[in-house]
């Protein structure tokens, strides 16, 4: 396995990186300044020369040919740059250097900074230079090597300073968030990303988080889901076995028969809690699809109740308080919640039960009370929990394996609202379910 990178590495690759590519495009530069400069820098110098030239040109001329190189020994003593008469022109110069020099011309060779120049009336040539005569450097500064330093001293630690502090937030937010994302692997779901100082980095870390939270909820909830549905099953697993030692001590067949349709209830709830389980499982995975439609509210909670009107006990009485207007949500998802809202509070009224629907800066709200005894405050929140039921004493229906609060809420959880429960004003419970409203999909 290759071993995780550091910030000194990363640094280092970065800095390097920066600087060679910073002396590239300087050498660059300086070549392409020199270029451009170059035709212009020739004809200054040529006619900076021009009077020097003139002045060694008549200074020789008025010696006879032999005297000439003596001459020209005696007017090097006055120059800084070296003077040579040449027998003719340079075989290594160019045309335009041969055609300049013809016509009694001077021509700077610019790269080797030498200036040539005819002597008039003979085939000699003078070359003056190379007219930049350097010195010798005074100290290490002064040399390529120096310079470089210099260069670096000046750019590459700026620069290294720059590429680090840019670079350090960047690598801390890294370092967290894979610190992070190695505890969540390793089975930590409490694990959290500490705030990232890096803007690059710091959504990311959100992410994460909001990730984080939802798988440990959702671990948490099938946790939950399975042990409760392993406790659910031992009642009607336990009457099973019960059912089947009896029938085998049956003393006729009216008796077997009893024993078999016990046996046929408890297998349709086996599967009936299995169904039920199965579609809480997929909804908390969030596996079911939502499809918004616009309704009517006063239309679709009237037909609510009316087929809720059949499930009703007697003597219980059903009312409906609708504020006119429009609502979007989930038909069926709307359905299952809203019904279940109904359904739990006709277990517990004494006699009578209401639904308030409303509509207020952007939300629906959707509230059942009751007036029965009541949710001790305790449990108001752990009766949405699958599986969670109040107190069988005050519960005058049996059956039901107590998830339909918690589908309440995952519905709830689904539309981007929530679940709560409270205190009813007419003196029971009140549930209710808030929904931020969305517009329809088309």
């Amino acid at each position: 396995m290759k071993p995780p990178a550091t910030l000194a590495a990363l640094f280092a690759r970065y800095f390097v990186q920066t600087m060679v590519v910073q002396f590239i495009l300087l050498l660059g530069f300086v070549a392409l300044l020199i270029f451009l400069t170059s035709g212009a820098d020739r004809d200054r110098i040529e006619q900076q020369m021009d009077g020097t030239v003139r002045m060694i040109q008549r200074q020789l001329l008025a010696q006879p040919p032999a005297r000439r190189p003596a001459e020209l020994t005696t007017i090097n003593e006055l120059f800084a740059y070296p003077i040579k008469l040449l027998p003719a022109i340079p075989a290594g110069l160019g045309d335009d250097a041969r055609a300049r020099l013809a016509s009694g011309q001077s021509w700077l060779d610019y790269g080797n900074e030498l200036l040539y120049a005819p002597l008039p009336g003979t085939r000699q040539v003078l070359q003056l230079g190379p007219l930049n005569q350097e010195a010798e450097p005074h100290n290490f500064l002064q040399t390529e090597w120096g310079l470089f330093l210099l260069w670096f001293g000046f750019f590459g630690v700026p620069m290294g300073v720059l590429v680090y502090l840019n670079l350090r937030p960047h690598w801390q937010s890294l370092t967290a968030l894979r610190r992070t994302a190695n505890q969540l692997a390793e089975g930590d779901l409490s694990a959290r990303a500490a705030t990232l100082k890096s803007p690059l980095f710091a959504p990311l870390g959100s992410v994460i988080n909001d990730m984080a939270t939802a798988l440990e909820r959702q671990v948490e909830t099938r946790q939950a889901l399975a042990h409760a549905v392993a406790h659910e099953l031992r009642t009607p697993v336990a009457r099973l076995r019960f059912g089947l030692s009896m029938l085998d001590e049956a003393e006729d067949d009216d008796e077997r028969q009893q024993y078999r349709e016990g046996m046929e209830r408890d297998l349709t709830e086996l599967d009936e809690l299995l169904n039920i389980s199965l579609s809480y499982a997929k909804l908390d995975r969030g596996e079911v699809a939502l499809q918004y439609e616009t309704v009517d509210l006063n239309e679709w909670f009237d037909d609510l109740i009316d087929l809720m009107q059949p499930l009703r006990p007697d003597p219980l009485q059903l009312s409906l308080d609708c504020q006119p207007g429009s609502a979007t949500f989930d038909r069926k998802l709307m359905y299952v919640a809203t019904r279940n809202l109904l359904l739990n509070a006709f277990k517990y009224a004494s006699s009578r039960v209401h639904m308030t629907v409303s509509l207020g800066s952007g939300q629906l709200y959707i509230a059942v009370e009751d007036d029965g005894p009541g949710i001790p405050a305790a449990e108001r929140e752990r009766i949405f929990e699958p599986f969670q039921r109040l107190d069988r004493s005050r519960d005058r229906a049996t059956g039901g394996h107590g998830l339909g609060l918690s589908f309440v809420r995952l519905i709830a959880l689904h539309h981007g609202g929530h679940a709560h429960a409270g205190v009813a004003s007419l003196g029971g419970a009140r549930m209710a379910i808030t929904l931020p409203q969305h517009p329809a999909a088309n």
